[in-house]
């Protein structure tokens, strides 16, 4: 294609080009000391991300403008600036320069692929061997990454991992830095240090305390690889991910090598075991095939799929199908089909909002012994939500539940002791109810364990427990601890 032709293809993009249509500040063709920019690829909170070409060579780069230049996020813009510019490891971008624009600082780096979306499962284990290497160049060179997710992995064309973003990069130990480089060695937010990093990718100690250790970035590999097998990783994977992602620093490999090699491991292991697999299907159908001839061979080898669930709702299975093929079920007195018809009454799915009918199929559940039921009757008596309060009622109906452990009774039954909500104010017992399931996992009960640390109720005050308990129900994306934890 001739210069006339790319040239069109420009304009009649820019025509396309609309008020909605994400734009940086600078303009295409502008030129920002030696770069003239091409494309704007994003924006962050404070920044943003242009591909460029040098005018003097031709080559591609890509340049990062900060255009929040207060003084924190100015300071971290130039921690990663200086990083790029004298960390000269391969597991990093190449530094090509850096100066002012208009009172905007930028640096160029070069340009990068990002990861593909979605990663093909097969590719998993491979990517993050590789990854896990990158991470331990780093740790070798004396200092933690500290911010290590998936954005901030990108790829060159050889598919090999680079590692972004260093604007929280922080040296270990006592080893030598670099010469005309002082990375920060406490993060400081209003004058007072914090603990730093992203909620769902840092380790709690880093989060929490502030600490940085290389168990710290092993937890976020582990963190990573769970997001790129869609929060679904398999069998072979699993136990690795629970071991890189274990709540203390001491539990978790020692090591990003470590947590390589663990991958290699399991994934030589899975490799072999399917092999086998094959191999022992295959002389299974010959014995078949040997005894009973090929019409039963095929027969034996070709299972059928596995049921459905009967109350479960099917991927492809819309609301209002799934509502329908409850209901008949629901109304012929079965229990686990009475809750689903009552749920999907208490927040709309597939049938218009009825609060008043939900707590009559709660109550039909409840009565037959369905725990699931008991709890959300439990709750809708305490509330008053489709019947009138009736405290009372609620903390029996959540008493029968809780003899069944049902967590989320649990957590109903704590309340109302806290509170003093049909039954005697007991703060003692109430903390020790929604301990109880805040140790089984149950995330609004961690929520709650944390308040009662934080204020001092039913427990002595203890503030290092209460972000340890907040910070394990927001990682279950639980929204109350997630704003207690942003605003201390």
């Amino acid at each position: 294609m001739n210069g006339d032709g790319i040239d069109s293809i420009e304009r009649w993009l820019d025509a396309r080009t609309d008020e909605s249509t994400p734009r940086g500040r600078l303009a295409r063709g502008a030129i920002v000391g030696e770069w003239c920019v091409e494309v704007f690829l994003g924006a962050g909170l404070s920044t943003e991300v242009y591909r460029v070409r040098n005018a003097r060579f031709g080559y591609e780069g890509a340049l990062k403008l900060l255009v929040n230049t207060s003084r924190n996020l100015k300071e971290r813009f130039f921690a990663e600036s200086d990083a790029l510019r004298f960390l000269s490891l391969p597991v990093l971008p190449r530094f090509f320069g850096a100066g002012t624009h208009e009172d905007m600082p930028y640096y160029v780096m070069e340009h990068l692929l990002p990861l593909p979306d979605p990663m093909p499962p097969g590719d998993v284990p491979r990517f993050m061997n590789k990854v896990a290497k990158a991470v331990q160049m780093l740790h070798d060179a004396g200092f933690v990454h500290r911010d290590l997710k998936p954005g901030n992995i990108l790829l060159r064309l050889n598919g090999d991992p680079v590692l972004i973003d260093l604007g929280l990069v922080k040296r270990r130990g006592t080893g030598r830095v670099p010469l005309g480089w002082r990375p920060r060695s406490v993060s400081v937010v209003d004058g007072r240090p914090v603990g730093v990093g992203t909620l769902d990718f840092a380790a709690p100690e880093q989060l929490l305390k502030g600490m940085s250790l290389v168990q710290g970035d092993v937890f976020s590999l582990g963190k990573v690889a769970w997001f790129l097998y869609g929060g679904n990783p398999p069998r072979n994977m699993q136990s690795i991910i629970r071991r890189a992602t274990r709540e203390q620093p001491e539990d978790r490999y020692a090591t990003a090598n470590a947590f390589a090699a663990a991958v290699r491991r399991r994934n030589r292991f899975a490799v072999a075991s399917a092999t086998a697999s094959i191999v022992a299907i295959s002389l299974l159908a010959l014995a078949i095939v040997h005894r009973h001839g090929i019409k039963q061979a095929v027969i034996g080898i070709l299972s059928p799929p596995p049921p459905v669930l009967v109350h479960a709702q099917r991927p492809d299975e819309a609301e209002s199908a799934y509502y329908a093929r409850m209901k008949p079920l629901a109304d012929s007195g079965d229990a686990l089909a009475q809750v689903a018809i009552a749920e999907a009454c208490f927040y709309g799915k597939g049938t218009p909002t009825n609060r008043i009918a939900a707590v009559r199929w709660y109550r039909a559940a409840a009565e037959a012994g369905d725990a699931e039921g008991q709890s959300s009757l439990g709750y809708c008596l305490l509330h008053g939500y489709g019947c009138e309060k009736n405290a009372r009622e609620a903390v029996e109906w959540y008493s029968r539940a809780v003899r069944q452990g049902n967590l989320a009774a649990m957590n109903g039954l704590a309340f109302c002791h806290l509170h003093g909500y049909g039954v005697e104010k007991d703060v003692t017992k109430g903390f020790e109810f929604a301990m109880k399931a805040a140790e089984r996992g149950h995330a609004a009960s961690q929520t709650l364990v944390g308040e009662c640390y934080l204020d001092g109720i039913g427990v002595e005050r203890n503030v290092e427990r209460a972000e340890t308990w907040l910070y394990r129900a927001a990682r279950q994306n639980n929204r109350r601890a997630q704003e207690l934890l942003r605003s201390r």
